[in-house]
């Protein structure tokens, strides 16, 4: 099916090209003209319709809807798909019991945007959403706008039932961070193997680096989250080198499920890391690190040699903080991940894709092409881009030298505040789209490249659904996190690493946990 785009001359109109370009490269309010819009002209479809969309993947939920004489990427939408957009916007944590009200209320939205897998299979298995599979075939742009793991996260009882949400961002919040200074002034090379990078926190800890004559530095931070989970704050990353990690990390090898937090390799990594609490080059203060926020703190603060923080803190405003807090500005640097005993170098695995389009099932044929056709102009219109990714042209961006400049970052704060409304659209956005994200330090693009050589696919664990008739989920996966900080705290040593297991069989019924994974696995077609 061949979709017809809007023309460079009906982009003019919408956007009112006169008037914006005539304030390029300026940061000046440009009030957009519309003007001379012919409802239909850029679309194939005859006919209009109205479509009620639920966006809780909006960027910002916080911004109102404008009118819609204001609205140019709705109107943009709207004439190219010939329809009446209504959108909704959730408040933020409301979304759910908005949705369900919704739904109680015999008043499904046509196209609904899903947070998680989970919810899509729910709403799904209530009869809530329709079955796309007859009719994606028709959208081979669109098909080929995702890859394989996230078209396979729409996969659910044999039937593909949503379309990938947007792009997850991966290689720069999880970046690992060292003091270059550091190292030259210990006369000691960058770390490449999880032996070499003892040693280099070890000398961190001991040898004085910042030379004010106390010891008060530290090799390495991390933490742990208010539930106690220790994925996304430093230490998973550590278990990385081993190619393990905590829940719900698990992989299919040989037709069989790996569960990685039980793997003996675990062990090994626990091992190091209490190789590492007992050589004290851990920052005590690691047990209170339970928000990102202060893991920044102690980044800025310059008294850790090597933490695993977000790429974007070498940006000129993260280097003013670490000015004003810790008295300088240091020289971190971003690194590869180390090369562990089994050939891994792993920084992290691809996000989920977990968030979703889904189409209401009671949309009719008609309503699901026109609604697969307008998520396919929104996500592979090339000429659409940018109107949808940045904003407003003139404003938000611009063409400088034939090429797009995001002009976002340098708008000034009440410009930002009267537009933020155009963060309702943002979702075609690549995930590595560097123009996107405008970043002011090259080396801050620099790391986020490199470190797409080791951002690995996604666990196929992911795609699991909670069990209902499990009981014990809860409580098992707390033990589970209780017992790996134990082990590589010291409070329990690896000699237990045996109980460890044993009391998952008998007390919180692992086996039933690893049946329910090897059923969805087949009914997924991962193992046969």
């Amino acid at each position: 099916m061949q979709h017809t785009k809007i023309t460079y001359t009906i982009l003019a109109s919408i956007m009112g090209l006169g008037a914006i370009l005539s304030g390029c490269g300026e940061d000046k309010e440009v009030i957009p003209a519309v003007s001379g819009i012919s409802q239909g002209q850029a679309s194939q479809f005859a006919n209009k319709i109205k479509i009620s969309m639920f966006n809780q993947g909006t960027f910002n939920a916080a911004a109102p809807l404008p009118p819609r004489e204001e609205d140019i990427q709705r109107q943009m939408l709207e004439n190219a798909m010939n329809i009446d957009l209504n959108m909704i916007i959730p408040q933020s944590g409301q979304a759910t019991t908005k949705l369900n009200t919704l739904i109680a209320g015999g008043d499904i939205p046509d196209l609904l945007f899903l947070k998680s897998r989970a919810d899509l299979a729910q709403y799904y298995d209530q009869g809530v959403l329709a079955d796309l599979t007859p009719y994606l075939e028709q959208f081979p742009k669109l098909k080929q706008r995702f890859g394989k793991d996230s078209w396979d996260a729409m996969f659910y009882q044999g039937k593909t039932i949503a379309v990938p949400g947007y792009d997850n961002v991966n290689g720069i919040s999880r970046s690992l961070f060292i003091r270059n200074d550091w190292l030259k002034k210990l006369n000691m090379k960058v770390p490449t193997t999880p032996d070499e990078l003892f040693e280099v926190m070890r000398a961190f800890t001991e040898k004085d680096p910042d030379g004010n004559g106390k010891s008060d530095t530290y090799g390495f931070i991390g933490g742990m989250n208010k539930e106690g989970n220790l994925q996304t704050y430093g230490f998973d990353s550590l278990m990385w080198m081993f190619g393990v990690n905590p829940p719900s990390a698990i992989e299919v090898k040989d037709n069989k499920p790996v569960f990685l937090f039980i793997e003996p390799k675990m062990k090994e990594a626990l091992a190091y890391i209490n190789k590492m609490m007992e050589a004290k080059v851990v920052d005590p203060d690691w047990v209170t690190m339970n928000t990102p926020d202060l893991l920044d703190q102690k980044l800025y603060k310059g008294k850790v040699g090597f933490m695993v923080r977000d790429a974007r803190r070498l940006e000129p405003d993260a280097q003013q903080k670490m000015k004003e807090i810790g008295g300088e500005v240091p020289e971190w640097i971003v690194i590869p991940p180390m090369k562990g005993p089994y050939g891994d170098e792993i920084l992290e695995r691809k996000s989920f894709q977990g968030n979703s389009w889904a189409i209401s099932k009671k949309a009719d044929k008609d309503k699901i092409i026109r609604i697969l056709s307008l998520l396919e102009y929104l996500f592979t219109d090339k000429e659409a881009y940018p109107h949808f990714a940045y904003g407003i042209k003139g404003i938000h961006w611009d063409l400088m030298d034939g090429k797009v400049k995001n002009k976002t970052p340098d708008l000034t704060k009440e410009l930002k505040e009267k537009y933020l409304w155009v963060d309702h659209y943002r979702m075609p956005r690549r995930g590595d789209d560097t123009e996107y994200f405008s970043f002011k330090n090259p080396k801050t693009a620099e790391a986020f490249t490199n470190n797409q050589k080791y951002v690995l696919d996604p666990l196929p664990g992911n795609l699991l659904t909670a069990d209902l008739s499990d009981t014990l989920s809860a409580d098992r996966t707390r033990f589970i996190n209780e017992s790996l900080v134990k082990f590589m705290t010291g409070k329990d040593p690896l000699s237990n690493w045996d109980q460890f297991l044993k009391t998952l069989d008998t007390k919180f019924d692992m086996q039933k946990y690893k049946d329910s994974a090897i059923k969805q696995f087949k009914d997924a077609g991962i193992i046969k």
